[in-house]
């Protein structure tokens, strides 16, 4: 039995703990040539701080006969009991003790690991500028590591040589050194040189020439061309005070879809992160692609995403605003770019002006809309007649649009995402204008009513028909309507209309209702087969005589109902349309359609 309570250290596995940093962390094997870079620049970041005038490089050569790679740079360099603290010990880093942490790209103390993905050695040769002495360490895969003094002179400065794994020599020709230098740091201010035998390569000649204010429209269209292949319509500038971050935002010339994802250049202290957006921008900006550099956010321990902190929230709201405050500009500074952002991009700034009512107010009068007369802006739809009238589904669109057409009435399509809320804030914006939902059922309250005589000409042919339905649950009527050529609609019941509740708006304004007044919200009622008096078919049914031929006449016209309105057709109710076909062809088609 234990007489007092002990504290124990854990045991960790250096072998397993490399591999799983150097493995699992990285994505990515060529994300050495990202860390070594950082380290370099961050070596001479802190050098700076002990002279200012100091001009710092990076030179990396390569041996492609021994696969050799070696990184250079002429930073502060490091004290043989730093390399013990800082290099020899997992996750302790130099950068957030010495000088101003913020100042440097990498802080974790584990980046120079992801050289093991590639490497079964690191040897890093340093003299630091606080003394001459010139060390050696020699770290290897198995969590072991060795220092020895080097009696040769070296300049102040860091060196890291590699041997590349068999498996990643092809990571080690000057073509993919040079690939991935211009990816990772083409756009930092320290100059990147590539050497071989041969040849000697300048990485970032033009680094950064985005980030000054004077560089033009045409040379950042130029720049967004070059990343992205492709010629935007149009390039703005974004700056975030939060984050420290400024940005050029490209418009793509293209529609997208809002489940895209869309590919972007995203740099921490000029050092490249990520091609993701890493949540910076508003979930609805899938029409622009941006090139950002971010001085003030922190990095994940990978370096391949940033931290969410109360930074990068307020970071997204000033990038939201800086691109909502270019769209409510664009229209004044340059009406060709508008148009083509509107023509292109319409179902994006419908959802941003669904969410912020001062670009609903830019943008309203010209966003386009579907409609039974085809596509047209807001303006114009507020011009044709004095009522609006909408359907918020699909379906009811598509049975709606020819009967309303033939009564000279235009319908908006507003099923598809953010229209509909868009018309009731459109409608709350400007109290004058009337925008009201109409269904089917409406179509035939509106309907003209048979006079007595016609009436009396229909009861044979009603009682008939409705016998013949009552076994689908569904009520018959007769009226006049347009166009003539269609025997037949069919209207769901109230409570069951496309998936709605058919609990729309009615006034007596609208010309739909007017015949009949409001319509009863609550009130349910069954589905109703409204035959076209006006319709030559349906006027030489009353003809038919012979209930044989009468049943499959109205089953046939039942089911084509049902086909028109765009309703689900149940096999049940297509056995009868077979069947009533199949009648058809027994008796003889021809009087059918002599009828």
């Amino acid at each position: 039995m234990m007489d007092k309570q002990q504290s124990y250290l854990f045991q960790v596995n250096l072998k397993g703990m490399i591999s799983l940093l150097s493995e699992h962390l990285y994505s990515n094997p060529n994300t050495f040539v990202r860390e070594l870079l950082q380290n370099g620049v961050d070596a001479i970041t802190a050098i700076k701080t002990l002279d200012e005038r100091h001009i710092g490089n990076i030179q990396i050569y390569i041996d492609e006969t021994r696969n050799v790679a070696v990184f250079e740079d002429n930073g502060i360099g490091l004290k043989e009991d730093e390399i013990h603290k800082f290099i020899a010990v997992i996750g302790e880093s130099s950068k957030r003790e010495a000088f101003e942490a913020n100042d440097f790209i990498g802080k974790f103390g584990i980046g120079l690991l992801s050289c093991f993905v590639v490497s079964n050695e690191i040897i890093l040769e340093t003299r630091s500028a606080i003394e001459d002495k010139v060390l050696r360490w020699t770290g290897k895969a198995d969590g072991t590591y060795e220092i020895e003094a080097i009696s040769e002179e070296r300049p102040i400065g860091t060196r890291v040589i590699l041997q590349a794994k068999r498996e990643w020599v092809h990571l080690f020709s000057t073509s993919a050194f040079e690939k991935n230098l211009r990816f990772y740091g083409d756009l930092l201010p320290i100059t990147i040189t590539l050497s071989n035998n041969h040849e000697s390569i300048l990485i970032n000649e033009h680094a950064g020439k985005w980030l000054n204010d004077d560089c033009t429209k045409g040379e950042l269209l130029e720049l967004g061309k070059n990343t992205f292949h492709t010629n935007f319509i149009d390039a703005f500038r974004i700056e975030a005070p939060s984050g420290k971050l400024k940005a050029v935002a490209y418009v793509l010339p293209y529609k997208t879809q809002f489940s895209g994802k869309q590919q972007h250049k995203l740099y921490l202290k000029r050092m490249f992160l990520s091609e993701d957006d890493c949540k910076l921008l508003p979930k609805w900006a899938f029409f622009i692609r941006c090139i950002i550099n971010t001085d003030g956010l922190s990095a994940t321990a990978s370096r391949e995403s940033l931290m969410v902190n109360n930074e990068l929230k307020a970071t997204q709201k000033e990038i939201a605003e800086g691109i909502k405050a270019y769209l409510k500009t664009i229209g004044v500074v340059n009406p060709s770019t508008y148009h083509k952002l509107i023509s292109t991009h319409y179902l994006h700034l419908k959802a941003i002006a669904a969410e912020d009512i001062d670009l609903l107010k830019v943008f309203m009068d010209d966003l386009p809309f579907e409609t039974n007369k085809g596509v047209r802006n807001f303006k114009n739809i507020s011009t044709y007649q004095k009522n609006i009238y909408y359907t918020a589904n699909i379906d009811d669109f598509k049975q709606l649009r020819r009967i309303a057409e033939s009564q000279g009435l235009l319908v908006v399509n507003a099923a598809y995402t953010f229209e509909e809320e868009l018309l009731k804030k459109i409608q709350r914006l400007n109290t004058a204008l009337s925008i009201e939902e109409i269904s089917p059922i409406h179509l035939l309250k509106s309907f003209q009513e048979l006079d007595e005589a016609s009436a009396n000409t229909y009861t044979d042919f009603c009682e008939r028909t409705q016998k013949i339905l009552q076994a689908l649950n569904c009520e018959v009527t007769v009226k006049y309507f347009q166009p003539a050529d269609i025997p037949a609609i069919y209207i769901a019941s109230g409570l069951n209309n496309g998936g709605k509740n058919s609990s729309v708006k009615a006034s007596s304004n609208n010309p739909l209702t007017a015949t009949l007044g409001a319509f009863s919200k609550k009130k349910e009622t069954k589905p109703q087969l409204c035959f076209n008096a006006s319709n030559k078919l349906i006027q030489a049914v009353l003809t038919i005589k012979d209930d044989y031929v009468i049943h499959s006449v109205v089953h046939i016209l039942y089911v084509q109902s049902l086909l028109l309105g765009k309703y689900p057709v149940s096999d049940k109710e297509m056995n009868l349309f077979n069947e009533g076909l199949h009648n058809m062809l027994i008796m003889g088609i021809d009087n059918f359609i002599n009828i």
